[in-house]
């Protein structure tokens, strides 16, 4: 391995028994993680235990966690409320191969916070979360193509991975962008099976999906783009999309696996009063644990439903697993509490403010983009509003960033400079501080490279 650069000596030397870890672990495991994300140079820590908005490294390392799971902790690491209730569970089974009465209530509570979800159905990952409202969409149109965005991402199945991160002699013109397989190993042929669109380029949108409209059965978004980092719809954008695909009748989903519980109690749909056809959930909604689902319009999901002329085939053996609907259904009574959403935005507020705050202080140039308790820094001096705007971003300045505040003991989420961090309701004020202290140090560092 290369000698580590400046900004990562300080981590080198105080994650010593996570490097060994990872030698010894990357013999068993492709790059020593469970997930391609979490890798990164010059190699990823371990975690011991995780406690409100902390982790433990196997060094000992106490560390303020920003990533928090990639996005579902937002309760912190640990509620005590959530601990208990698990616990209970567990003593009372833990897998029955039949429905548990639990699941009711918590479609109950996901249909009060999103009143667009009429009929609902679990799942157990983002992707699955994903992968089912497009498959029932097709069922429900009889059309096989699906129109998504540049650049977002909407999990790990073939239908999804495309576009998601375009070579540069791949790359067309924003309304006339093929799609492109995301790595290795995904059919071509399903490529002809997608459009692709520019989220938040309403012009290049609306021209994309009325070309192909007449073989359209859905579009999926992320009303707040997280594929390439943290785009924040802009100029009702999202209003225009649900009108246009209802006068094209073609289904409208959301991919809320981020935003769902995040953004608002109803997530985005709620934040941006759009109500689309089908939505999928994940993340938060599992309160830390292997929960997701997808739900919408009744006449729609009602192809699920067994018929002697057939239906959509759903199935999965940890459905509703009773454990992860306790955790789930916890974490969301705790969030529908009044007032929830003001903590949770003016926390998110006081990191995303701050870290604009400092680095201007400091004459760097950066863009935040964030909304509530969800953003990104982007080292640029222009305005990002859309993944092509986040081409030209200086991602070697927002490495040093990084390594600098991990190594300080602040870990800014997804360790990669086109993905996102988050804040939970368990960060201090002092939390808050300690880490914009750290920033400011980074930021001091980059500005004297700089000059």
């Amino acid at each position: 391995m290369t000698p580590p650069a400046s900004y990562e000596k300080e981590y080198v030397a105080k994650t010593k028994k996570s490097k060994a870890h990872w030698e010894k672990v990357r013999r068993l495991i492709p790059s020593g993680v469970d997930s391609n994300v979490r890798f990164f140079e010059p190699y990823p820590f371990y975690v011991k235990r995780a406690k409100g908005p902390y982790l433990w490294d196997l060094d000992g390392n106490k560390i303020v966690d920003y990533a928090l799971g990639y996005g579902p902790m937002i309760l912190g690491h640990n509620h005590p409320a959530v601990v208990k209730a698990v616990k209970e569970q567990v003593d009372r089974g833990t897998m029955f191969g039949a429905s548990a009465e639990m699941a009711y209530e918590y479609v109950n509570i996901v249909h009060k916070a999103m009143s667009s979800i009429e009929m609902f159905r679990f799942a157990n990952s983002g992707t699955e979360a994903t992968m089912h409202p497009l498959r029932v969409a097709r069922a429900y149109t009889g059309k096989e193509k699906i129109a998504k965005a540049e650049g977002s991402y909407h999990g790990g199945h073939d239908y999804v991975l495309q576009a998601v991160d375009i070579p540069s002699d791949k790359l067309g013109p924003k309304n006339m962008q093929p799609a492109v397989p995301f790595g290795k190993g995904i059919p071509k042929r399903i490529s002809d099976l997608l459009a692709i669109y520019p989220f938040n380029d309403w012009p290049a949108t609306e021209e994309v999906i009325t070309k192909n409209a007449d073989e359209l059965a859905a579009v999926i978004v992320e009303p707040v783009q997280a594929g390439g980092g943290c785009f924040v719809p802009r100029d009702n954008y999202l209003k225009k999309l649900r009108r246009l695909t209802k006068e094209l009748g073609i289904v409208l989903i959301f991919d809320e696996v981020l935003t769902g519980f995040r953004v608002a109690f109803g997530g985005a749909q709620e934040r941006y009063d759009v109500k689309p056809d089908l939505t999928a959930i994940a993340k938060v909604a599992g309160g830390g644990y292997q929960l997701a689902g997808f739900g919408g319009r009744k006449e729609i999901m009602e192809e699920i439903i067994p018929k002697d002329e057939g239906n959509v085939y759903h199935g999965g053996t940890y459905n509703a697993h009773p454990v992860s609907v306790t955790a789930g259904l916890t974490t969301l009574k705790i969030l529908s509490k009044p007032g929830t959403y003001k903590r949770v935005d003016k926390i998110g507020g006081s990191l995303f403010r701050g870290l604009a705050d400092v680095a201007a202080d400091r004459g760097v140039d950066v863009w935040i983009e964030s909304v509530g308790s969800l953003g990104q820094l982007y080292f640029t001096d222009k305005e990002v509003s859309t993944w092509r705007d986040a081409f030209d971003i200086d991602r070697e300045k927002w490495k040093h960033w990084f390594m600098h505040c991990l190594g300080r003991g602040t870990f800014f989420g997804v360790p990669h400079a086109d993905e996102h961090f988050f804040t939970s309701l368990a960060h201090s004020e002092d939390d808050i501080s300690r880490s914009l202290e750290i920033s400011d140090d980074a930021f001091r560092l980059i500005a004297k490279e700089s000059s």
